[in-house]
């Protein structure tokens, strides 16, 4: 059964809007209308189309920027131009944009039912059916983006994720400390940045200290400030983080990699607000909401004796707990969509086509590194364009490191020792050996025809040719026959 696709309408045609509302509503499908492309382009800023039906046939203004840009968001594949009758160039945009898809005037039901069923297969074309232990695709083209400022957002496309955002916006209200749990890389700031954005707190200071970065008299230092004199170096005096952040919000990160003898003194803090500055005679007050975050286990280190537990529970009134992308792949797809748009502009550079290929790839890696690891994957994609470099890249990660390599040889803390060198090194072999053979195999019954072969194979083309010269695959000739003379 096909999933729910989200598709946008412009236009300012009523029967248009009647016959495409209906037709893709009764196949089960959601529909937004927008009347201009400029309406369209802003809700593709924060909202994932699987499809666009721009109707030009009332002959608009021409809009080659406007166009442009809608094929830079959503990609110009997703995108069906109901253009005017005759030569326009609305159709010579298009094409020269790589838009192919085209809608005749007065739109009708079986043209837009045959419209879904391309789109079907163009999706099928290039993902990879291979199974997998979770159901990675969508379940539905709704997730929630939301900015939270320097280039950085939040977004939430799981079930998982959108259970935090409701959190936080119902902690936003209520001045209670917060623990956040994850791994590392899982967006831990990017939590607490949103929760002080919600707050009442929001127009004051936002600061954020790594706990782990610095050693304990430095720590010390940097959340209470110092008066002048209090040891070498100190010229004049230097306000904390806490003193900073009156009637803000700090952040305490890597909370967990604290020393005891600071966490003593923090717990102090929690309990009154009250602190001094190295150095000074006197007690400060600071009005500060402390939202903490950490990818330590907190209940092994108390039971470790390496985390006080008064200090836990000051900490956190309430938890949350970050999954690792991993658990939420669901989400990648959107992830890996936001990070392009950012990193072209960041790079200016057009949007580089990630294609669903693609995508399931990254979505099958399990991503230790979590979305600082995909975003330097992106990152790579973006600059190489989408080369076979970059696919063959995502492939050996997924193919060697995420598989069998994991399964037969887990990861050991420290250097490998030769058995499991040389296990690895086996299982690299057998790995290339048996892809070799299997894409031989389809080479020869598609009688070498490489698209053929490549659709069997559920690979891109490109990536079927890097294949074949990684491998240094060659077609088999068959001997030549000759008759004799007589």
């Amino acid at each position: 059964m096909l999933r729910t696709k989200v598709v946008a309408i412009i236009t300012s045609s009523r029967p248009f809007i009647q016959t495409a509302e209906a037709t893709l509503q009764s196949e089960g499908h959601l529909v937004e209308v927008f009347e201009s492309l400029k309406e369209a382009l802003a809700a593709c800023q924060t909202r994932h189309f699987d499809a666009v039906i721009l109707d030009v046939s009332a002959r608009p203004p021409r809009d080659e920027t406007s166009l442009s840009r809608l094929s830079q968001q959503v990609g110009a594949h997703r995108i069906w131009l109901a253009p005017p009758l005759g030569l326009s160039p609305w159709v010579q945009d298009a094409e020269t944009l790589g838009i192919h898809h085209f809608l005749k005037v007065p739109v009708q039901r079986p043209e837009l039912e045959e419209m879904l069923t391309e789109l079907s297969q163009l999706a099928e074309e290039f993902e990879v059916t291979r199974e997998v232990d979770h159901d990675v695709r969508p379940t539905s083209g709704r997730y929630h983006l939301e900015e939270i400022g320097h280039n950085r957002y939040f977004l939430a496309a799981s079930p998982a994720m959108m259970r935090i955002y409701e959190n936080i916006r119902l902690l936003a209200a209520v001045d209670v400390p917060v623990l956040i749990l994850g791994e590392s890389g899982v967006g831990k700031d990017v939590v607490a940045n949103l929760l002080h954005k919600h707050s009442r707190r929001s127009s004051h200071v936002f600061s954020s200290v790594n706990c782990a970065a610095l050693p304990p008299d430095l720590l010390e230092s940097e959340l209470f400030g110092y008066e002048a004199g209090a040891f070498t170096g100190a010229v004049k005096a230097k306000p904390g983080k806490f003193e900073l952040a009156d009637r803000g919000t700090l952040l305490l990160d890597e909370i967990g990699e604290m020393s005891a003898p600071m966490q003593a003194k923090l717990l102090h803090v929690l309990q009154d607000g009250r602190y001094s500055r190295l150095g000074a005679r006197t007690v400060s007050t600071a009005d500060v909401r402390v939202i903490a975050a950490t990818n330590v286990n907190i209940e092994n280190a108390i039971t470790d004796k390496l985390f006080r537990e008064d200090l836990y529970y000051r900490i956190s009134a309430f938890t949350i707990n970050i999954p690792p992308l991993r658990e939420r792949r669901e989400e990648i797809p959107f992830l890996v969509e936001q990070m392009v748009k950012r990193q072209a502009a960041q790079f200016q550079q057009d949007p580089v086509y990630i294609s669903p290929r693609i995508v399931s790839l990254l979505q099958e890696y399990h991503w230790p590194g979590n979305l600082r690891e995909l975003s330097n994957a992106v990152i790579r994609i973006q600059i190489l364009k989408g080369s076979d470099a970059s696919v063959a890249d995502i492939e050996s990660k997924v193919m060697g490191r995420a598989t069998i390599t994991e399964q037969v040889c887990p990861t050991v803390e420290g250097e490998p020792d030769a058995s499991v060198t040389h296990m690895r090194s086996i299982v690299r072999n057998f790995k290339d050996q048996t892809e070799s053979r299997l894409i031989q195999q389809a080479l020869e019954a598609a009688r070498w025809n490489r698209r053929h072969a490549a659709a069997a194979l559920r690979i891109s083309y490109r990536t079927l040719l890097y294949k074949i010269d990684q491998y240094h695959l060659k077609e088999a000739r068959a001997p030549m026959r000759f008759s004799a003379g007589h």
